[in-house]
Parts: structure tokens; sequence; C-alpha cells
């Protein structure tokens, strides 16, 4: 009996590089949305510390001025980021369900795999079994 081959082998590789192009796709998503958290992180920072200037420096109007400007511009860039920040958790969602469907897929095929794989055992066991009995119907009955 020949061996065991599975029909939609190249279907299910397919399926599997598709899902790990997904997931690095997400992963990308990811990392990008950790970077947009870590600049709104920064530009906290950086406008504590414009707060701090600003109370230190209550008598110096010129700088207390350009810090109020600088101040603005801290704001509007965090204001953006946040915008951007909301566009990339939807992406990332997004992108979520198209890996979770890849990973549905895959494992749908694989399933079938296991299960064709079960049934060409039991046949192959269900055929070698026959040929024993037929050799042990030939040997009890005297035959060499």
């Amino acid at each position: 009996m020949k061996g065991y081959k599975f029909k939609f082998e190249k279907i299910l590789n397919l399926r599997i590089r598709q899902e790990e192009q997904e997931e690095d796709k997400y992963l990308l998503l990811k990392k990008e949305l950790n970077d947009i958290k870590n600049k709104i992180e920064s530009l906290k920072s950086e406008k504590e510390n414009v707060f701090e200037h600003l109370r230190d420096q209550e008598s110096d109007l010129a700088l207390n001025i350009s810090l109020r400007r600088y101040l603005k511009e801290l704001k509007a860039k965090e204001q953006a980021a946040q915008k951007e920040k909301s566009e990339k958790k939807e992406e990332v969602s997004e992108q979520l369900e198209i890996l979770m469907e890849k990973k549905k897929e895959r494992k749908t095929l694989e399933k079938l795999k296991e299960q064709e794989i079960k049934k060409f055992v039991k046949e192959f066991l269900e055929d070698e079994q026959k040929e024993l009995d037929e050799l042990g119907r030939y040997y009890s009955m005297g035959g060499r």
C-alpha cells in the first residue's frame, strides 16, 4: 500500500503562508501603535516640563510667551498623535479580525488533514488485517 498524500497540501501551505503574512502585518501595526503611545507619553512629559518652566520663569515675559507658543505646538502634536492612535487602534483591530479568519481557514484544513490521516490509517490497518487473516487461513488449511 502506498504512502498517504494529502490532496490539499498545497492549499494548506498557502494558507499557512497567508496566516504568517497577516500575523507579520498585525505585529507591525501593534509596534506602530506602541510607538505612537510612546510618542504621546513623550509629548505629555515635555508639556509637564514646559509647565514647570512657566511656573519658574513667571517674571521673564519674552520667555513666557515663547513657552506658551511651544506649549500650543505640543498640544497640537498631542492631539494629532491621539487621532493617529485611535486610527491605528482601528487598523490593529481590523488586522486582528483578518488574522483570526486566516487562522480559522488553516485550522479547518488541518482538521480535514487529520481526519483523512485517521481514515487512511484505519483503512491501512484493515487491509493489513485482511492479509494476515488470509495468510492465517492459508496456513491453517495446510498450505505452504
